[in-house]
């Protein structure tokens, strides 16, 4: 699936994301500082970075994971488990993201390309207008006179004072310009703040102690920094209006936290005299700021309107004010984080099998399924060529069943709790499904009669946690494993494609993921079949019922020589099982090789 869908995608969650904080906000206006509701657009604005990052934050489901491994002692015996429906909650809203895609993923790809040329034209045109008016600002700075004790000295001793007033430590230089009808200030390495020319003509002393303190607090919060990466946003969004408005809310946030700041500096018996000053000033306010990184002191009417509202009513902050918005704070910071999966383009990408990419050709081998609806992957290592019977469902994911065998008892191995030279496990008299299972097993003899006990009892031993982070690593299917340990394999969460599969397997056979090789090699032993006149066979077959229709897999590689082939064979319906998958392999391969 292309990033363009993808990021349509992200931007949909991203919207619904700010629905719900702009309604929490709204909801909870009167419970929580107005600096508080200005902070919370810090986490939104990392929200909107995340579809950009080339990696996956450290997924919510691993994090639950671990915490049930602490309550359960490392074992869980029903898929029911509390820890479990959580990770499980997180898990289906990533689950519900991959079928989007899936969805998506086969559409036409010149629509692709027009996408992407459409979200870069886009950018491009915006990119263009943000330059002219930094462009502008620049002109604006080159063109201004700078306020020093030498050319404005009574002003420049009132604007000391606003500086010494707020304890800043560094200086920001001050310039006073004749195309300028309001103040404005930027910059953070060498801030700056710009004033009209006739400001000490046209308003009082303290007027301007007020627009002079209202100023340098938007340096003292490092508002610049803000104003610049919403502007880098404004560029990426063009096209997203929901988001536009967003950002027009947080900059009316801003200035009505940076009221709070000044009035939280010269106390509550000047707070009307302040709105006065906003009032005196309105007409006169800086227009055409909004896509600009300058911090200003005007507004739109409605802008200007609530900000007098809140300064007619202000008050010291309280103490239960605070904690609720500390408490609300986390609570936004722990929802962007569960919900990062919906945001993150990494991580809300379709894992399936990408043939776009790939060197591939279509398979005739219908006759081989006799009306069984089928995939069947081969997979040439040396030709690194894929020649494919059915690709749509080659593509679907479905259960793994028995074949995850493979990887457990791998990741048994690299976690010390088998290895080579000791795999054997005791049976605990517990009554099975076969009586062949009813003994102690190798990790060979496990794999051969696929043992379930055995594996479960590994997987048990490892606990979800680090099962998770293994299956991550490998990035096995949709790595969810929210059904429980005894069983996501079977028919539950864990669901897998059988180009997946190929791909996988090639990948662990050239060692893609630095894995002991004496471990590689053991595994390698226990998935082997039999001598076969076209070479060595190799795999693990699988046989289960998904929404009342039979699977059947077969997954493994030859070894012909030196040449590698792997392959998958996956079948639908009531008359699919392993074995049959087995025997339409060998039929296939007898026919190509």
């Amino acid at each position: 699936m292309s990033f363009p869908f993808r990021f349509l995608i992200c931007n949909i969650f991203l919207s619904l994301l700010l629905g719900f904080l702009l309604l929490l906000k709204k909801r909870l206006n009167n419970h929580i500082t107005l600096h508080a509701q200005y902070r919370l657009w810090y986490i939104f604005i990392f929200a909107l970075f995340l579809p950009f990052l080339p990696f996956g934050l450290p997924a919510p489901e691993g994090f639950f994971l671990t915490v049930l491994d602490l309550f359960s002692h490392g074992s869980v015996s029903s898929p029911d488990a509390l820890g479990v429906r959580a990770a499980a909650a997180l898990s289906s809203e990533d689950m519900q993201i991959q079928d989007l895609s899936a969805a998506v993923s086969s559409s036409d790809p010149l629509i692709h390309k027009i996408l992407w040329w459409v979200w870069l034209g886009g950018i491009f045109l915006t990119a263009v207008f943000f330059i002219l008016s930094m462009i502008k600002i620049y002109l604006l700075r080159k063109n201004s006179t700078p306020v020093t004790d030498q050319t404005e000295p009574e002003l420049y001793r009132q604007y000391c004072s606003c500086m010494k007033e707020l304890n800043l430590k560094r200086s920001v230089a001050l310039y006073a310009s004749c195309r300028l009808t309001a103040p404005v200030s930027y910059g953070w390495l060498r801030p700056k703040i710009i004033i009209p020319s006739d400001l000490d003509i046209v308003l009082s002393r303290e007027d301007i102690r007020f627009i002079f303190l209202h100023e340098l607090i938007h340096y003292k919060h490092r508002d610049f920094l803000l104003n610049s990466t919403v502007c880098i946003l404004q560029i990426l969004y063009w096209f997203n209006p929901f988001l536009w408005f967003g950002f027009s809310r947080l900059k009316k946030d801003r200035e009505i936290s940076c009221d709070h700041s000044v009035l939280q500096a010269v106390g509550k018996e000047n707070s009307l005299q302040y709105g006065y000053t906003l009032i005196r000033y309105a007409e006169k306010m800086q227009k055409k700021t909004f896509f600009t990184p300058l911090s200003t002191l005007g507004g739109s009417k409605s802008t200007i309107r609530q900000r007098i509202l809140e300064i007619a009513d202000y008050r010291k902050d309280s103490l239960s004010k605070k904690i609720k918005s500390a408490g609300l704070f986390l609570f936004v910071i722990g929802l962007v984080y569960c919900s990062s999966p919906l945001f993150t383009i990494y991580a809300s990408m379709d894992s399936s099998f990408d043939l776009s990419g790939q060197d591939w050709e279509t398979l005739d081998a219908a006759s081989f399924f006799d009306g069984i609806e089928g995939s069947f992957v081969l997979y040439d290592m040396q030709e690194e060529k894929y020649h494919i019977y059915n690709p749509a469902l080659s593509a679907l994911r479905i259960s793994p069943y028995s074949t995850f065998k493979i990887y457990s008892g791998l990741f048994a191995l690299e976690e010390n709790i088998i290895s080579p030279e000791a795999d054997t496990l005791p049976w605990d008299g517990t009554s099975a499904a076969f009586p062949v299972w009813e003994k102690e097993q190798t990790l060979t003899s496990a794999m051969k009669n696929s043992v379930n006990w055995y594996f479960q009892r590994l997987d048990e031993q490892m606990g979800l946690s680090a099962l998770y982070q293994y299956y991550s690593r490998i990035s096995y299917g949709n790595c969810d494993l929210s059904g429980g340990i005894e069983g996501y394999w079977a028919d539950s969460s864990l669901k897998i494609s059988a180009a997946e599969q190929v791909s996988l397997l090639a990948g662990l056979l050239q060692n893609q993921w630095d894995f002991q090789e004496k471990n590689l090699e053991a595994v390698k032993n226990a998935m082997f079949l039999s001598d076969t006149p076209y070479g060595k066979l190799y795999g693990k077959t699988g046989t289960g019922a998904e929404k009342g229709d039979g699977v059947g897999w077969f997954v493994g590689f030859l070894e012909q020589g030196d040449e590698i082939y792997c392959f998958t064979a996956n079948l639908l319906g009531k008359d699919a099982r392993g074995e049959t998958a087995y025997q339409i392999t060998l039929d296939v391969l007898s026919s190509l090789l």
